[in-house]
């Protein structure tokens, strides 16, 4: 029998989970529930897991710092580093967020040009940039730290060791995850220079990080920047890789590595080992079905010798005249005079006996006669098969046949090359202008293009804002009015690029019915003559009236009044340095070491 113990009695600092209650928005549960979205996401739920971690950052509406976008942009963004293989599907979502971040987020403390607050997809994407900028440099400060890492290597500090190898970890995956970035327009090109110069900088004593850096990010982004443009900076850099693998200074394997780079541009940028990215579980069983389907062929074909020649194994198969059986429905050729190839044959299809030698009737007479079976009447010699030799023709020389004259013309002509190289640049240039929105930045697309190839660009832009909202059609209203104070794009090329799209005015109001609104909003930034305005509202008959006012109305109202040039230039002369990374600092930045 056991004795009856005394009931436990509660003590005064006993835990208690309601004693753990907390806000349902505080850090704490913010960082709890965003870290188990991430480590649940995959390409497979990645739109739902996605929507999950956008309603959180949209958290950040109630609050006039954005603490909490902070907060799942850095969880985020150490996520991404530390899980390099995964970068394209982190910088996917953070093209999300750009795009999904609600306009009410913002932050008192970052304001704009005009004064007032950043918000929304713009404020997400500075603090994605600060972050970026941060960890870059720092990354490169913090370089006594690695190489005290290294040298505890041999003293079997093992914890000191493996915090060196994670710091480099993340500095490779911050390189693969900003190259990213850059492939879905949310870095500019000129960030992306900037980083690689910086990882060039010091050619005469190099360190392994920053050559494996630089090796990672060419590999994600050489072939978005080896374009006609860039061609003689990106010469430039892969001189000076050159002359780094020829340096005693870099060790074999970093040597090997820079190889593989320089050979990577030889080839176009045609990768031979293919890089598994991340993909959904039904793309990966499709890709083992076809890998399976390749090995069982593969196996089928050396078990039975390969393929017969001749035709495929399913055709019917015929017996020539020469006996053998052959595969296909196209006949032989009969045999040529003299052939051989029917010597010592039997025809079993002929009706006619035959007999091997001279006929003999000593054994006739008997009725047991076993040779019955050899000898034949009225047979014929076995030699007779072979077929008659007809008597050869004489021998007469053909003429040569001349030949026609090869012609070799290209295939397309040089200018629709030219024109197809222009019209795919502007797409991109169109893509990254409304993603960035700084008109600074944008002036190099025209100063880029050809004069003859202007027209282009602005048709795609002004395609592309048409059916858009007002705020996108006055962004390219003012650049335009930019462009124009400028002089870097004459007014005949803006007449035939929006021309091309009035073409279409009246088909396009259907679907948008502000069409009208915001392409006169475009044509008064451009600066465009009266008889110009008018041409352009003529080709549009239903519209082209509509639009015409519009304009005129909106030029006397809002008359066009450009500030000199040199105010904007002249705070830039007295920089010494221009950061990219920063929003006030603009200009041109140049390409030079």
């Amino acid at each position: 029998m056991l004795e009856p113990a005394a009931p436990l009695q509660a003590s005064a600092n006993r835990w208690d989970r309601k004693s753990l209650a907390v806000a349902p928005d505080c850090p704490e549960i913010v960082d709890r529930k965003v870290k188990s979205l991430l480590n649940k996401l995959t390409m497979e739920n990645f739109d739902s897991i996605s929507d999950q971690i956008i309603a959180w950052a949209n958290k950040s509406e109630n609050e006039k710092d954005g603490r909490t976008l902070v907060q799942v942009i850095r969880l985020v963004f150490e996520k991404a580093i530390d899980e390099a293989a995964w970068s394209e599907m982190y910088a996917r979502l953070c093209r999300k967020m750009l795009e999904q971040i609600s306009t009410r987020v913002q932050d008192d403390g970052i304001k704009g040009q005009g004064g007032a607050p950043i918000t929304g997809g713009h404020l997400f994407r500075k603090y994605l940039l600060n972050r970026c900028q941060e960890d870059f440099e720092r990354g490169w400060v913090a370089k006594e730290t690695t190489a005290a890492g290294k040298a505890v290597q041999d003293e079997a500090d093992i914890e000191v060791y493996y915090a060196a190898q994670q710091a480099k970890r993340q500095g490779l995956g911050l390189i693969k995850f900003m190259g990213e970035l850059f492939k879905l327009y949310m870095l500019t090109e000129r960030i992306m220079h900037e980083c690689v110069k910086k990882l060039l900088g010091n050619v005469d004593n190099p360190v392994e990080e920053e050559i494996e850096s630089l090796c990672t990010l060419l590999a994600t982004v050489g072939e978005m920047l080896d374009t006609q443009k860039a061609r003689a900076h990106m010469d430039v850099y892969f001189s000076r890789m050159k002359e780094l693998r020829r340096s005693s200074n870099v060790s074999s394997r970093m040597q090997l590595m820079l190889q593989d780079v320089i050979k990577l541009r030889e080839r176009r940028w045609v990768n031979r080992n293919a890089v598994a990215a991340p993909a959904t579980i039904a793309q990966i069983h499709e890709a083992a079905a076809r890998e399976k389907a390749i090995a069982e062929t593969e196996s089928m074909s050396m078990s039975r010798g390969g393929p017969r020649r001749g035709g495929d194994r399913g055709d019917q198969q015929q017996v020539g005249p020469d006996g053998w059986t052959t595969a296909g429905s196209a006949p032989r050729a009969p045999p040529k005079a003299g052939a051989m190839s029917k010597f010592g044959q039997i025809n079993k299809g002929s009706n006619a006996p035959l007999t091997f030698g001279p006929q003999s009737n000593i054994y006739s007479g008997k009725k047991d006669n076993r040779r019955d079976s050899i000898q034949r009447t009225n047979s014929q010699n076995m030699f007779s098969m072979l077929p008659a030799e007809t008597p050869a023709e004489p021998y007469a020389p053909k003429e040569p046949t001349q030949l026609k004259r090869l012609v070799l013309a290209p295939r397309f002509k040089p200018n629709e090359s030219a024109t197809a190289d222009a019209k795919k640049k502007s797409e991109e240039d169109v893509q990254e202008f409304f993603v960035v929105r700084k008109l600074e930045e944008a002036e190099d697309y025209f100063k880029s293009l050809p004069a003859s190839h202007h027209h282009l660009l602005v048709r795609k832009l002004v395609s592309s804002a048409i059916e858009s909202k007002e705020a996108d059609a006055q962004l390219v209203g003012d650049f335009f009015a930019r462009v124009s104070s400028k002089s870097l794009c004459a007014s005949a090329a803006f007449e035939k690029g929006i021309a091309r799209v009035a073409e279409f005015l009246d088909d396009i109001t259907i679907d948008a019915p502000k069409a009208p609104n915001l392409l006169a909003i475009m044509i008064k930034g451009a600066d465009l003559s009266e008889e110009q305005r008018t041409r352009i509202a003529s080709k549009s008959e239903e519209s082209g009236a509509k639009l015409l006012g519009l304009i005129d109305v909106r030029v006397r109202r809002h008359p066009i009044r450009f500030l000199p040039v040199h105010r904007s230039v002249e705070p830039l002369q007295k920089k010494t340095r221009i950061n990219p990374w920063r929003n006030d600092q603009r200009g041109d930045l140049g390409f030079h070491w």
